[in-house]
């Protein structure tokens, strides 16, 4: 079960090109042969497959441990713990037939057993980190793959529900920390260059959300016709770096040019953190995404960059209620996630 204070999502200070880039996730889209997909599939469907994907899991070994969870057998806090650390989906949760996910022990590898999909298989790493996770998620492909079998075209590749997912079924995304961009309002060129290379550009939360924190998420858009090496490569070696570039300028530039704005905005967000009394989820993240740019920019140092980076997932709602009192009404929450981002950063 997750352990709120073992939270790798985000923390590590070292993470390749951590400065910018927050997390490199890998994502692989499966059905299993001779089954309709889900939203076809009757409920006895569901069952069968959870049932032969359960046994599947379990047989998964050298080195790869995986803790099999029914999501009917999660409370309705637990549930929200998994969506809010990125290890299942929203629709996962909220799916009526049977379902479950395969997390591993270090909270980085999870496999969700009838979600849009039979299966999705994916793992998250901090900081630049893209080969890495593709490494970890088509070696447990491979190893699935030994007990079951995927449904598959030899003109079309791996057949998916959704169209956009049909041949690789892989998708690659990262978590970006933009502030530089956001506050010399050049966004659009980050926007401008997802549309030419067809990636897509988010939230924090993937699709449907917002940005909190100035945290985008970006991450292709189709997977036909492309080989995941390609596919990594396109977010990899072709968009990521002009995007550190022009992010790293903009810091730069700010830091020339206005570096009072820059420290009122750094210092007003460690003064609302310190003696606020209610903390709405957007301004949290917002007093968070100030901070994390002024250590970036060494305008301070006395506040660790992992802690901060720790803080984006653990003042969520769910966590708040984890760390504090799990039946805590939600009216509270600002108040107790006041108390506890000061705990988290030691202010």
């Amino acid at each position: 079960m997750i352990d709120p204070t073992h939270n790798q999502l985000f923390s590590s200070a070292e993470a390749p090109f951590g400065d910018v880039v927050l997390s490199s996730r890998a994502r692989l889209a499966r059905n299993l042969d001779g089954f309709p997909f889900v939203n076809k599939s009757s409920g006895d469907d569901c069952a069968e497959v959870t049932e032969l994907l359960r046994k599947a899991s379990i047989e998964v070994e050298d080195g790869i441990s995986l803790d099999w969870i029914p999501i009917d057998e999660l409370d309705e806090l637990r549930a929200q713990l998994f969506v809010e650390r990125h290890l299942v989906s929203s629709k996962l949760i909220n799916n009526q037939y049977p379902r479950a996910v395969a997390i591993g022990k270090e909270l980085i590898r999870s496999v969700m057993v009838n979600e849009e999909d039979h299966i999705r298989i994916q793992c998250i790493r901090p900081g630049l980190q893209l080969s890495a996770v593709f490494d970890d998620v088509y070696d447990l492909d491979k190893r699935l793959n030994e007990s079951i079998s995927y449904a598959f075209h030899k003109d079309l590749g791996y057949l998916t529900a959704c169209p956009t997912n049909l041949g690789t079924g892989a998708r690659f995304s990262v978590m970006v920390h933009l502030p530089g961009l956001k506050i010399v309002k050049d966004l659009g060129r980050i926007q401008n260059a997802c549309k030419a290379m067809s990636l897509a550009i988010r939230g924090f939360q993937g699709e449907g959300s917002k940005a909190l924190g100035d945290i985008y998420q970006v991450s292709n858009q189709v997977t036909l016709g492309y080989t995941e090496e390609e596919l990594l490569s396109l977010i990899a070696d072709q968009f990521l770096p002009p995007v550190i570039d022009w992010e790293r300028k903009a810091r730069m530039h700010i830091i020339e040019t206005n570096a009072a704005e820059l420290d009122d905005r750094i210092y007003r967000a460690i003064g609302t953190i310190k003696t606020a009394r209610l903390l709405s989820l957007e301004e949290a993240m917002q007093c968070l995404g100030h901070i994390r740019l002024g250590i970036a920019t060494n305008r301070i140092n006395d506040i660790d960059i992992n802690l901060v980076n720790q803080s984006f997932i653990n003042i969520q709602p769910a966590h708040v209620k984890w760390h504090s009192d799990s039946q805590l009404p939600e009216t509270d929450i600002p108040k107790v996630r006041c108390e506890l981002i000061r705990e988290l950063l030691h202010l």
